[in-house]
């Protein structure tokens, strides 16, 4: 979740050509030449979902797609009453522990007594390294940098025309490795990150989060052969917490515009190379929302449906011999 900046806009921006969000789905299924597949997110038997609020976890071949909207409560004309965003990221290994991810989506405002508006989003892009991959403690820890590139949205909707760069820190350990019964399912993420803001009004912000994780998938192929049904089989609840709040250029009257979300839910996934996902998104500042959000996603694993593709595994490979 990004922290929300408040004020006037100028609505006098806009450019009607998205390129960044043009790119990301030209890219996404450009490059099918046939050409040995790589597993997605996981860590020797472990396999983490797909976050929904919360950076991934690590590099990967894949598309993901979440829908999300939010209320918000207006107290004058033309304020914003509800926000909706569809954002879509391709993520593309380039070396088998290095990628790079492309996103960029629209959102659309409903606002108070006038019409409701809608533009692009600023597009932003991600060079993510697997730093640490520990697969009989079923951990993994990963370091990225984004930019998101200012000016490239349309500041209607919130996109500012300053850029910002994040340096962040990702990590993923699964129980699986202890000895604790029917625990090992469980399973923990976490984010931290440090966005700097180009310029005011936009400020530096610390962005914070983790999930924790129930993996059914995993209770019924390494723990035990507990009797359920095909649909729960395939199911990991998940909780999802996000923080973030600026510590810099705060614009005087509009408060710390800190936002702290919670969002529980459940991933579906048969290992057919896709997921499923739904969350209540529940905001508990006012700077974060004044209902219950949903937020959904469609997570496309590139590297298990097109394994013998440019799109499906790394774009430099390890030597293979003869």
């Amino acid at each position: 979740m990004k922290n929300r900046i408040t004020g006037p806009v100028n609505r006098r921006h806009e450019r009607n050509i998205h390129w960044g969000f043009s790119m990301v789905l030209a890219l996404a299924i450009g490059g099918l030449i046939p050409s040995v597949g790589y597993g997605y997110t996981a860590a020797d038997d472990r396999n983490f979902p797909a976050t929904l609020i919360l950076p991934q976890v690590a590099p990967t071949d894949a598309l993901w797609i979440p829908i999300s909207t939010q209320e918000f409560e207006a107290g004058s004309t033309a304020e914003m009453t509800r926000e909706t965003t569809f954002t879509g990221t391709y993520s593309k290994l380039i070396t088998e522990r290095l990628g790079i991810q492309l996103k960029d989506g629209l959102t659309r405002l409903n606002r108070l007594r006038t019409s409701s508006v809608t533009g692009g989003q600023n597009f932003t892009m991600q060079l993510q390294f697997e730093t640490i991959l520990d697969p009989p403690h079923e951990f993994l820890l990963s370091v990225a940098v984004d930019h998101e590139f200012g000016g490239t949205g349309e500041q209607k909707v919130g996109s500012l025309k300053q850029s910002a760069t994040q340096p962040a820190i990702t990590f993923a350990k699964g129980f699986g490795d202890l000895s604790i019964g029917y625990w090992r399912p469980l399973a923990v993420t976490g984010f931290t990150g440090y966005q700097i803001g180009q310029g005011a009004p936009r400020p530096n912000i610390v962005n914070a989060g983790f999930s924790v994780q129930y993996s059914i998938p995993y209770l019924v192929s390494k723990v035990a052969n507990v009797e359920l049904p095909l649909l729960v089989r395939g199911l990991t609840p998940i909780t999802e917490v996000s923080f973030s709040t600026p510590v810099s250029h705060i614009i005087p009257g509009q408060g710390t515009n800190t936002t702290l979300v919670v969002a529980p839910g459940v991933s579906y996934s048969r290992g057919s190379g896709w997921e499923l996902a739904i969350e209540a998104m529940i905001p508990t500042t006012r700077a974060t929302g004044s209902g219950i959000g949903v937020i959904a996603q469609l997570l496309i694993q590139l590297d298990y449906l097109l394994p013998d593709s440019v799109v499906g595994q790394p774009i430099f490979r390890p030597a293979v011999g003869p």
